[in-house]
């Protein structure tokens, strides 16, 4: 099984990931070892530590970092801990801010010297950092090119250059309560007819949950019947694909799954939808591997596999697949020091120890894992899309959002589709 998973690690790696957005919440720190399988390879660090660029200073400094209040803030002060050690003269500060909000805060925060030497973002916010002069490049982009998969190298990369150092790699899947589903369904169809003796909305019992206001999982109601965002590259921004055809049938679809989660989008969040799955009282959920410890802890018996298959397609629909990122400031008075403490942070080593402690897949190509857990979000890795990069993707989260809710709480479809059309179009021509 090991061998198999590693094998499939990398060439899925290579195939779909090229470059999240979800709500995540806060899981303990890990005190030794866990259900966790992964092994190391061996690799070349390239230097890990030094940042390529040369001694670090003797003087005693603070590296303030970002990362979100959750499951990855628990990794980043261990690691945090531990580089302290190598260099006591460096201590840290912790700020939380999500590595979704990262992006807007410090083009205020950066400039007016609050900010942070280091912070996590998502890959698909990269071009908007690179275009905003928030973030330096590496200084030993040999260390990230040789070390990590494929893709994880195209995600820490804009414009041919390397920013950013990954640190995971991602996508959704459905998660399935055993106990409920034995075998989950494969297909749509089946989803709607195993609601229809399951659902009983005055127990909050139903079928399936997932935060339908959120253009990150709603993707698969945009791609599901072959459509691309931005191209199928995902760098042309003229091609977004909005209003086509295929993404209309798609998105017709998921309005009519309000049929079977009869819930208004804004109640849909994720703490509704954890509580739910964790209860046992929804039986399926759209979800990401972020949720897998906390799943976990609550003690249910899940599984993980490929999400449903739209009528008359013989494939499960893409998924958004992405790369979490730790990149430098632009405004750091310790670039040095702050490129090697994000060598330490995604060594070898302490890739190993961030799949044990949080459970998230490696970016390395030395690090290869084996868990049930893991094999189901990389089943789907199979058929995922790369979230795009470029700047207008930040326009496609707020339009796209905003169409998505009002269609699950009763908008027409094409109306909605063609309002957030004409906002891509007229952001695409103004830049």
């Amino acid at each position: 099984m090991k061998k198999l998973l590693a094998l499939t690690l990398a060439a899925l790696m290579v195939l779909a990931f090229a470059a999240g957005c979800a709500s995540e919440s806060p899981a303990p720190p890990a005190s030794g070892g866990n259900d966790n399988n992964a092994s190391s390879g061996g690799g070349n660090d390239n230097q890990a530590g030094s940042g390529g660029g040369g001694d670090l200073t003797e003087d005693k400094i603070t590296l303030k970092f970002w990362e979100s209040e959750t499951e990855g803030s628990v990794f980043m002060k261990y690691a945090a801990e531990e580089f302290t050690k190598l260099y006591p003269n460096i201590e840290f500060e912790f700020e939380p801010v999500a590595h979704t909000d990262a992006t807007q805060k410090i083009i205020l925060d950066g400039p007016a010297g609050v900010g942070p030497d280091v912070f996590a973002i998502p890959h698909d916010m990269l071009g908007a950092n690179v275009s905003g002069g928030t973030v330096l490049p590496s200084p030993n982009a040999g260390y990230v090119q040789n070390n990590f998969v494929s893709a994880a190298v195209t995600g820490a990369t804009y414009g041919g250059t390397v920013y950013g150092y990954p640190m995971a790699i991602e996508t959704y899947a459905l998660f399935y309560n055993k106990d409920i589903l034995p075998e989950p369904p494969t297909t749509w169809d089946e989803v709607i007819d195993f609601a229809a003796t399951y659902n009983d909305p005055s127990d909050n019992k139903y079928a399936i949950v997932w935060e339908t206001s959120n253009a990150y999982f709603d993707y698969i109601f945009f791609s599901g019947h072959g459509s691309f965002l931005f191209g199928p590259s995902g760098d042309d921004r003229t091609q977004h694909s909005i209003n086509a055809p295929n993404t209309i049938k798609a998105v017709e679809l998921f309005k009519s799954l309000r049929s079977i989660l009869d819930v208004p989008s804004g109640d849909l969040s994720g703490d509704f939808c954890n509580s739910a799955f964790e209860s046992g009282k929804a039986a399926m959920y759209i979800v990401g591997p972020w949720r897998i410890q906390d799943c976990k802890d609550s003690g249910i018996n899940f599984g993980i596999t490929t999400l449903p298959i739209f009528p008359g397609e013989s494939s499960p629909p893409a998924s958004f697949s992405g790369v979490r990122l730790m990149c430098i400031s632009a405004f750091s008075n310790h670039p040095a020091e702050a490129a090697a403490f994000l060598e330490f942070c995604t060594s070898n080593e302490m890739a190993l120890k961030r799949f044990e402690m949080i459970s998230q897949i490696p970016a390395r190509s030395d690090v290869t894992v084996d868990d049930e857990y893991s094999a189901g979000i990389l089943a789907q890795a199979a058929y995922a899309f790369p979230m795009p990069a470029i700047p207008e993707m930040g326009q496609y989260w707020q339009a796209m959002g905003a169409a998505y809710s009002n269609i699950w709480d009763g908008a027409d479809v094409v109306g909605e589709l063609n309002a957030a059309t004409e906002v891509m179009e007229a952001t695409i021509a103004e830049s």
